[in-house]
């Protein structure tokens, strides 16, 4: 994610370009790029002609810097540009994002903030004679110390009545417990340092079962996935790919919770807002304790460039009397105040009763209406 020190950039002339460019195919960098800058060249002509004539200017010195894209490696960029303020940053992103070009007195970060926050896992591969413990976060898999192993005996049984055969039985089990319990210390350790959103178990028919009986309560509590594997030739990429899904649908489980959750509670007459009027208002009095958008939902409006109070009209601010600064995305301007005021943002993918007003709030005392 790009720094924070973006997000304070400001352009006192509202003349801020903000650009988020996906790879595309081969060569395509340049055509992408001037595409995107075309209706922030046709924004410039109805702009002072000092302000027009230094939007142009970043235009093309953005434009120029397909060639530079298309010899990289990243999955994507962002620049952000504003001659007349002196600012001209290039960020490489870790992750795709919406090709998107804006301009304005702030950067728009909307594409950023959107972006799904990356899950924490424990990993548990094991069988009756090994153990493998791993942490997943943001697609890096990482293996908690050494394979642990267990003495589980030799097949070929003997002795009188079987009592040897008991016997091996046994310190096997107790072999396996112990290792079985060392990894998951291993899982709980790391919970306990930074909590896991999730424990995935890898293994064959009835082990998961047993290995997850294992379990410390508070791994036990966590949601879990269950996934065949073999301990001893799983691979990093083997168990990336297993978790991609499971990524995906508790991400998709949570927000469907959590629109609920809003929606529940704004119709119950709790501490929540619905729809972008009460939205915004609950913004100005940074009231906002988790932002709720659905989807790609966005609005224009205006921002007051001095005291950042947001509104769907122009005209002088209502709260200083300083001018007001049009704006596209009024919603990722209020994602912004949001954040600004120490609260949290979440853009939902699925279908859900939000869907209806487009975005809400839960917040933290009760908003005038």
């Amino acid at each position: 994610m790009i720094a924070d020190p973006i997000a304070d950039l400001r352009s006192t002339t509202g003349s801020l370009i903000s650009v988020y460019a996906q790879r595309p195919a081969p060569g395509g960098f340049s055509a992408l790029l001037a595409d995107l800058l075309r209706p922030i060249r046709d924004r410039a002509d109805q702009m002072d002609r000092r302000v027009a004539k230094a939007v142009r200017f970043d235009a093309e010195r953005i434009h120029r810097l397909g060639d530079r894209f298309e010899m990289g490696s990243a999955p994507g960029y962002a620049v952000f540009a504003s001659e007349g303020d002196g600012i001209f940053v290039i960020e490489q992103l870790a992750h795709e994002v919406a090709n998107v070009a804006m301009i304005g007195p702030r950067p728009y970060m909307r594409p950023l903030r959107a972006a799904p926050r990356g899950l924490r896992s424990g990993v548990l591969v094991a069988d009756h004679g090994l153990a493998r413990a791993f942490i997943a976060s943001g697609g890096v898999i990482a293996e908690i110390g050494e394979p642990l192993r267990a003495d589980i005996g030799k097949p070929n049984y003997g002795g009188f009545a079987g009592y040897d055969e008991h016997v091996v039985r046994s310190r096997a089990g107790e072999a396996t417990a112990r290792i079985w319990k060392m990894a998951g210390q291993s899982l709980l350790d790391a919970h306990q340092g930074r909590p896991l959103d999730y424990v995935a178990l890898g293994g064959q028919g009835e082990t998961i079962d047993e290995l997850a009986r294992s379990l410390h309560p508070y791994l036990a509590r966590l949601p879990r996935v269950d996934f065949p594997a073999n301990p001893g030739g799983v691979s990093l990429q083997a168990i990336r790919a297993e978790l991609a899904g499971y990524d995906d649908e508790i991400r998709r489980r949570r927000q469907g919770d959590l629109a609920g959750r809003l929606c529940d509670v704004a119709r119950s007459g709790g501490n929540a807002v619905l729809g972008l009027g009460a939205t915004l208002d609950a913004a100005n009095t940074q009231a906002i304790d988790t932002l709720v958008v659905a989807g790609d939902f966005a609005r224009s409006g205006s921002m007051c460039q001095v005291c950042s109070h947001l509104t769907r009209v122009g005209g002088p601010c209502q709260v200083c009397g300083s001018p007001m600064f049009e704006i596209d995305d009024v919603v990722a301007a209020t994602m912004e105040v949001t954040i600004n005021s120490g609260g949290n943002v979440h853009q939902i993918e699925v279908a859900s009763l939000l869907d209806i007003d487009g975005i809400g709030a839960l917040t933290r005392f009760p908003v005038a209406l």
